[in-house]
């Protein structure tokens, strides 16, 4: 038997392979050979083992995640403390490993959550809590009867609210330091929050996305070590919630990017390896979520959750695709539970810790994201530092431009299944429409957009 069964073959080197597709596709290889991620990078259709440095592979997969799988979180608005308790046990019981939870403006009382969670044991689930209360107060209600058991975080980015609303950063320091100081002894539980998701819902593309979202982690880190914690005490506070879009490799790419600037920023902190501990959470996109067109919205958090396992996200929130409604139907949500589910139970991508690990095109976009998000943060930092470049308006520049651009796209050659290509009526009614456009003119504030509702008011000012 030979001792390699391509020995007859000669080695094909990518040459080759593009003279190939040239001769083929003809005039289309220039549209087909590679694609625009983000400002200067795009991606070849085609990469080689000669394309990578593996010195640098090396270190980006030594950075992704160790142990396989993720936590099905899927997301629950509260009501009142009966129904929502009934919303919460049926999500348990039918694959979710805890929860997202909406409160909203609600803030409860001691009681209040012990009615929230009777006949649930919370040492056995994880659960997040996301509300615009004051985060310490919330946490001294919620850990009266169950400090000890409890596993997840407190859902608020202190500095994302001062850029939605406009409302003073400064009191929310104490108030982060407090509920950091009050968290500690609790290894499962995280009090500070960085998301992504007011870049992403503003256009971001993801070297904007990833470059904000660091700096915001690098201000939290400051604030905390200022006030007595050590680096390693800070960051175990810290848990990143991360949107996940469309463009599937991208997504993927951008999940492994954003560990590998984690462990940059922890070397720099000198957090002793162990004990970095790094925690993304991530959800499906409501950039990209389409209000008319809604049954769309199925295919495209299908696609957004697959990035976001492969990608290495230790804890998944898929978004139903009637999340746009006040009131969703419950199949809404049931599918979007069941998303996780099928790709864990049926997909088995929760046997491997990182599956994209040695694909050519996805390792080298790692690399190209990482580097250029890099870049971006260290003028972010040499500008004063994320808040400095809100105030000073350089945050909205960027996303302004980058979200022209994508609207630009839609009306070029992009698509957007339901909106500028293969559209029909829709049949879904439409009450409570909560996608909100950004203020304009003068106003330095962000508010979460969608695309969709963003391309629409630009064709009817038209």
């Amino acid at each position: 038997m030979p001792s390699s069964l391509f020995a007859d073959f000669a080695p094909a080197d990518k040459a080759v392979w593009e003279k190939q597709a040239q001769r083929e596709l003809k005039e289309k290889f220039d549209l087909s050979s590679k694609y625009n991620v983000a400002g200067a990078i795009s991606v070849e259709a085609y990469s080689t083992a000669q394309d990578l440095n593996l010195e640098q592979i090396s270190a980006m997969q030594q950075c992704q995640k160790s142990v396989p799988g993720w936590l099905n979180l899927p997301s629950i608005r509260f009501e009142d403390t009966t129904n929502t308790n009934t919303e919460i046990k049926n999500a348990l019981s039918s694959g979710g490993d805890g929860a997202w939870i909406e409160l909203g403006g609600n803030m409860l009382s001691a009681h209040d959550f012990l009615r929230l969670f009777k006949d649930i044991r919370l040492s056995d689930h994880t659960f997040f809590f996301k509300s615009t209360q004051p985060a310490h107060e919330l946490f001294q209600r919620l850990s009266g009867n169950t400090g000890y058991q409890l596993k997840g975080g407190i859902a608020f980015d202190p500095i994302a609210n001062r850029m939605r609303t406009g409302a003073s950063f400064e009191p929310f320091l104490s108030s982060v330091v407090g509920l950091s100081g009050d968290t500690l002894r609790l290894p499962g539980f995280r009090s500070v929050m960085v998301e992504s998701h007011i870049y992403h819902n503003n256009g971001a593309d993801p070297v904007q996305e990833l470059a904000f979202t660091l700096s915001c982690a690098v201000t939290y880190m400051d604030l905390l070590t200022n006030a007595g914690f050590s680096a390693a005490q800070a960051f175990h506070e810290i848990f990143f919630s991360v949107s996940i879009g469309t463009s599937y490799l991208t997504e993927i790419a951008k999940l492994r990017a954003l560990r590998h600037l984690i462990n940059k920023i922890t070397l720099a902190y000198q957090i002793p390896d162990g004990q970095a501990g790094t925690y993304i959470h991530t959800q499906t996109s409501h950039f990209y979520h389409s209000d008319s067109a809604s049954y769309t919205n199925l295919i495209r958090t299908s696609s957004e959750a697959m990035s976001a396992v492969i990608g290495g996200c230790d804890a998944l929130t898929v978004s139903g695709f009637q999340d746009h409604l006040s009131r969703p139907a419950p199949l809404s949500d049931r599918i979007a539970r069941n998303t996780s589910s099928v790709l864990s139970f049926e997909g088995y991508l929760d046997l491997v810790a990182d599956p994209a690990a040695g694909s050519f095109s996805i390792e080298m976009l790692s690399q190209q994201l990482s580097a250029a998000a890099w870049e971006l943060f260290i003028e972010v930092e040499g500008k004063g530092g994320l808040l400095s470049c809100f105030e000073n308006g350089f945050v909205q520049k960027e996303l302004r431009e980058s979200l022209d651009k994508k609207i630009n796209d839609l009306n070029g050659t992009k698509v957007m299944v339901g909106l500028n290509r293969f559209t029909e009526p829709e049949t879904v009614s439409n009450p409570g429409n909560s996608g909100n456009m950004a203020q304009t003119g003068t106003s330095p504030f962000l508010t979460d957009l969608r695309l969709s509702e963003c391309f629409k008011n630009q064709q009817q000012a038209l």
